[in-house]
């Protein structure tokens, strides 16, 4: 009975010591979130995400919450947390969204920009008209 009880508290020691990581990305931004129970989040861990032939594309730690975000590049990634006591996880992630680059969103910008003047000056040549 007592080794029972004590190998029921080994199993469940290491189980509460696993490192989770959650990622989704919206085309622009990855979002992560790591954890090791629910209400234990991994604060201030190291993430590094890679790319293709383990080329490190971005670096930084997570928040008080397990949380952190990275713009999104790429559509196969591998995510890496490393937390303290040589917990670390390791997961691949491939994307769904269609990814936004930064000169896709400013050319929608300046069509926008470009529909707002001509909208203004066929509204000035109407005041001037009556």
């Amino acid at each position: 009975m007592k080794y029972l009880i004590v190998l029921l508290l080994f199993f469940s020691s290491v189980y509460a010591h696993k490192l989770y990581i959650i990622a989704d990305d919206n085309g622009k931004t990855l979002h992560i979130k790591s954890y090791f129970t629910k209400s234990s989040f991994c604060q201030e861990c190291k993430v590094e995400i890679f790319g293709n032939n383990d080329k490190v594309l971005f670096e930084g730690k997570t928040d008080k919450k397990g949380n952190a975000s990275f713009p999104f590049t790429m559509k196969n990634i591998d995510i890496e947390v490393t937390a303290s006591m040589g917990h670390k996880n390791r997961i691949s992630y491939e994307s769904e969204n269609e990814i936004v680059s930064i000169e896709q969103n400013e050319s929608y910008k300046k069509i926008l920009l470009a529909l707002g003047i001509i909208a203004f000056i066929f509204f000035i040549l109407k005041l001037i008209k009556k």
